[in-house]
């Protein structure tokens, strides 16, 4: 799920991972990005840790800073280029079917996104509509069966240039 157009590849930019867990989102962009800068949060101090060692390994570590936090806490007057999310999306009726390889390794609260699966998406999309630098980009992993809602979602909170992108 994408909104508005990423930047491009020469281009400085300053990268928000909200709920970053092992931290493959933003450094993959990292890597191909090297005049980004990023900030990734996670409620988790496990995942934190994680995520940290994956910047290390990778060589990533003075390119982006970590911090605990519950969601966009603490980020009130933050301004970003880009904004990516996994957030919880799965809708709780389907949770009961979550494959075992994902059920096994990913604790619930990563997972049950409420009733449709938007429940933590609402916020982060009025947020991101207030956070974003003009021309930027949110990008999220989001429940297949409900993109229209999604999509109406990101409209009511501003943004009008959206895409779902498989």
């Amino acid at each position: 799920y994408v909104l508005k157009k990423f930047p491009d590849e020469t281009a400085p930019f300053h990268i928000l991972d909200l709920g970053v867990g092992s931290g493959a989102i933003v450094l993959s962009i990292l890597a191909e990005r090297p005049r980004a800068k990023g900030l990734a949060t996670d409620i988790s101090d496990e995942a934190l840790a994680v995520a940290r060692e994956n910047a290390a390994n990778l060589g990533l570590a003075n390119q982006i800073a970590f911090a605990r936090g519950n969601w966009t806490e603490g980020l009130a007057d933050a301004s970003f280029d880009v904004v990516v999310s996994n957030p919880p999306y799965v809708p709780t009726a389907v949770m009961a079917g979550i494959p075992r390889e994902v059920a096994d390794f990913e604790p619930t609260l990563a997972l049950n996104g409420g009733a449709d699966g938007l429940d933590l998406f609402r916020p982060l999309a009025q947020w991101a509509a207030r956070a974003l630098k003009p021309g930027g980009v949110l990008a999220c992993e989001l429940y297949e069966g409900h993109m229209d809602s999604a999509r109406a979602v990101a409209e009511q909170a501003g943004f009008v240039d959206v895409h779902i992108v498989d």
